[in-house]
């Protein structure tokens, strides 16, 4: 054979970088396929460029030692990885690299193209490539033992149908590595001391993760089997655990073991085939270091379900632990439609939100799928209407129990697979939304209405858009349209709004709710609203205050606190009596000799749950908090003791509790929003002024006069049918207060389906509450086999109608016919003198 000397490239390594470009096309295209599209059979394409790529170096002669010959492996060996990779993608021995890994294949392979041209390249260059060399070496290695397992069905797949030659890429990757290592570094010492130092580098990295990841793992699993001791066994153990668990991502990826990243198991070794058994919102990750971890010092003990409640907890991913009847995988929300009436002079506003969501299948057998979104409510709003696009007709809601709202939700999508759509209440302003059924390449489209106060802040009256955890949003078209039904002054325009027609603000371009309208706070106008012989009257409200001399002083210590605000805290309390609760020393009374180590203790945890029934004398005490927006709720709390002692004692209790932090955990913020505790904010320095002068927030709030302190408003409900033309939402924001204020601490974890005061309440205003949910079914013969039907009697679905809102087609019929017989009433006598006429 001819071997060529020339500088030019080979021939059989320009056509094998050739045949390269193309599979890496065909490698990205299976990794990121476009939407609409399957890329089922991509590996084929690369397959079968690696086997024409091989048999034509080998027809050729290439693969025998000549010149040339290390620049052909180096194409091959990366042609066989690539489509190793690629093949994973449709027949699954591992899961989708981790994010670090799937670099530093990128720069292995990069390096070994450049092995190609070692002599050419300039020193600097040698001795980064001896680096990479070096750094990546684990990989490999860690890859060719993974597959061990396998080789033996490997080898007789290879006689068959050859595909299963990727199983041993990693082989042909460490081989041709060790052979750069021999021919090409080990000789020059300054080489092999780049290689040798930056493997123990990598080596050294490992060593430290690993130690990590003890140390994590020790700790969770400390806290979670010490929790049994006598003080703590009121609370289930995970949640010590979550208490003192870190914040880091190995923390995070121990949280997601055999839920999101793979791990070596404990029985049966490497399981090559585990699949996902539920939706997590993120991919399967395959993790070396994870994997080797788990290998080397075992696998977290604490139960998978225990740990997805420490997720919820610590890294808010309620959303991804919804219980589903249908998969959501393939679905894409392709459009947002916000359109609001604004009240400024009443701080009120109504907002309709319609979503468009697609089912874009990536795999020739996805079916039907489910719909899940999870709105974020401004505080205090509340959701008062729902509609479902059935047959391109849209279909209103109907208020039901929400026992039998899931009750029909469950069986319809369960076992008929028609079309439901359903909205339940859940804690921390947030509503869970269902739709179903998602047809492949279909769109469905839904509304949700909401009633929200307007937020008082900085002397500013705020407007809050909703926002939504769901299918993917980022490409969704996004229009708004806010109608002010009164001009404000000192509107601040949000980026890429602009004033429309009339009274009205508006935007067009890409999904994006980060955003807030500001605009003067105006002074309230006088409005009511009346209702079944009631009246709802919108008030002014500013805070009063009275004398209040607490006995005993409770601090709520935790990360949140800052050692400065705790000093000055306990000084200004010299001399009286202060406490803190300890997870497992109990309620101990704070001294000069245990101040120090209480806080030093208290404050490594990241959240706390003050058991408000440990109080002796609830009437004399104040309760002093900081936190965060990280706790469990009182629903995560419900089958524990320390809940239930909690639902008796504040049954018949209200404790003072002062918060000054700028955020409020969502422990605590249920208890404040059904109105458990008297609720106050403000700074440390404004605490330590009404410390010292005594005081304290007057409750104002009875069972006719409800507060909204953030709106800056009241609503007032007296015995007057009075005809008035304020809008309804008064009498809807009323009713849901009212029903969460009844509810009290039992807002959470009981059967509240008989409670029909509180129901019938819900269905005339029409809100959505903890006991009340909207639903739409297909038919009305669904909604008689649930014994679902509309309350005559109700407020009806929230609607934009006589704010700007166009008629519906029947309502324009109406209308017409409406006009047609006033005119024939009003000129009936000309009528007559044409008809004589003629």
């Amino acid at each position: 054979m001819e071997v060529n000397t020339s500088r030019t490239l080979p021939a059989p390594y320009v056509f094998g970088l050739t045949l390269l470009c193309f599979a890496l096309i065909a490698r990205c295209y299976s990794a990121f396929p476009p939407a609409g599209t399957n890329s089922d059979g991509v590996f084929i394409i690369t397959h079968l460029i690696t086997l024409l790529y091989f048999f034509s170096c080998w027809i050729g002669g290439f693969l025998k030692p000549w010149e040339g010959r290390r620049k052909v492996m180096s194409v091959f060996v990366v042609l066989l990885l690539t489509d190793a990779y690629t093949v994973n993608e449709s027949i699954r021995v591992f899961e989708s690299s981790s994010t670090w890994s799937a670099v530093m294949l990128i720069f292995i392979c990069a390096n070994i193209l450049a092995f190609g041209f070692f002599e050419r390249w300039p020193e600097w260059v040698k001795y980064l490539q001896c680096a990479v060399l070096g750094f990546t070496l684990l990989l490999p290695f860690y890859l060719a033992f993974y597959l061990l397992p396998v080789y033996l069905v490997s080898l007789i797949g290879l006689l068959a149908i050859g595909l299963s030659i990727v199983t041993f890429s990693p082989i042909f990757l460490l081989w041709f590595n060790f052979r750069m290592v021999r021919k090409l570094v080990w000789p020059v010492r300054s080489y092999r001391l780049t290689y040798l130092w930056s493997g123990a580098v990598a080596a050294l990295a490992v060593v430290l993760y690993m130690a990590a990841y003890a140390n994590d793992k020790s700790k969770m699993e400390h806290a979670y089997t010490k929790s049994n001791i006598a003080v703590t066994e009121e609370l289930p153990p995970w949640i010590s655990a979550a208490q003192e668990a870190g914040t880091g991502f190995i923390t995070a990826q121990l949280l997601k073991t055999d839920i999101v990243y793979t791990s070596p198991g404990v029985q049966s070794g490497f399981n090559l085939w585990d699949m996902p058994d539920r939706e997590f919102g993120e991919r399967r990750t395959h993790d070396p270091l994870f994997m080797t971890a788990g290998a080397f010092l075992g696998t977290i003990t604490i139960p998978e379900e225990d740990r997805l409640k420490m997720l919820n907890v610590m890294f808010d991913k309620r959303h991804y632990t919804v219980d589903r009847y249908w998969t959501g995988k393939d679905l894409v929300t392709t459009g947002v439609s916000t359109t609001a009436n604004i009240w400024p002079q009443y701080h009120l506003a109504y907002t309709e939100n319609i979503y468009t969501v697609k089912n874009i299948p990536k795999r020739r057998w996805s079916s039907s799928e489910e719909a899940i979104y999870t709105f974020h409510l401004p505080e205090g709003a509340v959701v008062t209407s729902l509609s479902l696009w059935i047959n391109n007709h849209e279909e209103k809601a109907i208020l039901t129990t929400q026992a039998k709202a899931t009750e029909a939700y469950s069986e319809i999508v369960g076992r008929q697979q028609r079309d439901p759509s359903v909205v339940h209440w859940q804690e921390g302003n947030r509503v869970v939304v269902r739709v179903f059924p998602v047809l492949q390449n279909e769109e469905r489209k839904f509304k949700i209405g909401i009633t929200s106060p307007l937020k008082v802040q900085h002397g500013k009256l705020v407007y809050q858009p909703v926002w939504f955890e769901g299918p993917a949003h980022e490409d969704a078209h996004y229009e708004v349209k806010l109608n002010m039904d009164k001009w404000p002054g000192e509107l601040s325009y949000p980026g890429g709004f602009y004033s429309d027609k009339g009274k009205t603000v508006g935007k067009t371009g890409k999904y994006d709710a980060d955003w807030e309208l500001t605009m003067r706070n105006e002074a309230t106008d006088n409005a009511a609203f009346s209702f079944n012989g009631q009246r709802y009257t919108l008030l002014p409200y500013q805070p009063s205050y009275e004398l209040f001399v607490p006995e005993n002083y409770y601090l709520d210590v935790n990360n949140s606190w800052s050692y400065d605000d705790y000093r000055e805290i306990i000084s200004q309390l010299n001399n009286k009596k202060v406490w803190i609760f300890h997870p497992r020393k109990g309620m101990m009374a704070v001294k000069e000799d245990n101040k120090q180590s209480l806080f030093n203790e208290l404050h490594d945890q990241r959240f706390s749950l003050f058991p408000f029934y440990k109080i002796t004398n609830p009437a004399t005490a104040l309760v002093i908090s900081a936190s965060d927006n990280i706790s469990p709720q009182l629903s995560d709390l419900d089958t524990s003791a320390f809940r239930n002692n909690l639902r008796r004692f504040l049954s018949h209790e209200k404790i003072r509790l002062y918060n000054i932090s700028n955020t409020l955990s969502p422990y605590l913020a249920t208890l404040k929003e059904s109105r458990s505790l008297v609720y106050e904010n403000g700074t440390k320095d404004q605490l330590l002024a009404q410390l010292r002068n005594n005081s304290f927030l007057r409750q104002e709030e009875d069972s006719n006069q409800l507060i909204m302190e953030d709106a800056q408003i009241r609503i007032a409900r007296s015995m007057d049918n009075t005809q008035t033309e304020g809008p309804d939402h008064l009498a809807r924001l009323f009713a849901y207060n009212s029903i969460l204020k009844e509810l009290g601490p039992k807002v959470t974890g009981e059967d509240l389906s008989s409670d029909t005061a509180l129901i019938n309440a819900a269905k005339a205003a029409y809100v959505v509450t903890p006991l009340s949910s909207l639903i739409v079914l297909e038919t009305q013969a669904d909604y008689d086999k649930f014994k679902i039907s509309d309350d005559v009697n109700s407020l009806k679905n929230a609607s934009l109608k006589g704010h700007g809102a166009v008629p519906e087609p029947h309502e324009w019929a109406l209308f017409i016919i409406a006009v047609a017989i006033l005119a024939y009433v009003r000129f009936e006598k000309l009528f007559k003198r044409k008809r004589s006429v003629c």
